[in-house]
């Protein structure tokens, strides 16, 4: 077990899966500087580690995943930043945060055991399945004061939940139960407190099952294609699925299957 920690906080591969934990429990793990850097960097090492399939994400605590950027540090420095004075930001960019244009191929599971909002939230969407305990809070409440949710929501979000769903996030800075964001498809199960890591854990499992190399063009074909027209994204499409075929995982799947073995990807029970 690699086991790699900072102050704001915590990272540690076991069994194929890579713990990413926001660690700043009595500030409802707010995002300074120092997390935002370590986050971005625990990621990317995940995603380009072979013994990590999988990408778990949480909060330390039992009350928040994240609460946004620390009003007390960040946001001034983010002023800072914009007016181009002297910042803690130098070095962390907010869009390397939100992964807007990494193209991570390792999926991102987000155990959300609490609120979920402002930079939080848009996190949250960086991630590709998301289980949300149900005292979980959701919300983009950056209008209330003065400000707008700049870690990609005006773009992803209208992506990956209806129009009108979006926009009530988006305009209102109200904040939202789980069941209100897994109605909007915000989240994809909502189960009890305590719970989100245990169920982020089972899924992880099940994806570790499947070839890597497949699991990886998946999410390679549906980000690509979301920055595509259809008829691009297709001609995409069509274009991994070369890569994909001709890889060796395909040859040795159908091979298993039919011979009842398990193939050599997989992980042992």
């Amino acid at each position: 077990m690699i086991n790699i920690e900072t102050d704001h906080l915590t990272y540690e591969v076991e069994e194929y899966k890579a713990y990413i934990t926001f660690n700043r429990p009595d500030e409802h793990n707010a995002l300074t500087p120092e997390l935002m850097d370590g986050a971005i960097r625990a990621i990317k090492h995940a995603d380009d580690t072979d013994e990590v399939r999988v990408i778990i994400v949480t909060g330390a605590g039992e009350e928040a995943f994240s609460s946004g950027a620390d009003l007390a540090q960040t946001i001034p420095e983010l002023g800072s930043e914009a007016r181009g004075e002297e910042s803690a930001m130098e070095g962390v960019d907010v869009n390397d945060f939100m992964f807007k244009y990494d193209s991570l191929t390792t999926p991102i599971i987000a155990a959300v055991n609490g609120v979920c909002i402002a930079g939080g939230m848009e996190f949250l969407q960086a991630t590709d399945i998301r289980i949300a305990e149900e005292h979980a809070r959701f919300g983009l409440q950056e209008p209330r004061w003065g400000i707008v949710p700049g870690g990609g929501s005006h773009v992803r979000l209208p992506r990956q939940i209806p129009y009108a769903y979006a926009m009530h996030f988006l305009l209102t800075g109200d904040l939202f139960s789980a069941e209100f964001a897994h109605e909007a498809g915000l989240v994809s199960e909502v189960v009890p407190k305590g719970e989100s890591l245990d169920r982020a854990e089972e899924i992880a499992d099940r994806i570790i099952e499947n070839s890597p190399f497949a699991v990886s063009k998946i999410k390679e074909i549906v980000n690509r294609g979301l920055e595509k027209s259809p008829e691009d994204a297709f001609l995409f499409e069509d274009r991994i699925l070369d890569e994909v075929f001709a890889h060796p995982h395909a040859e040795e799947g159908p091979k298993s299957f039919f011979e009842d073995e398990e193939p050599s990807w997989r992980a042992d029970d």
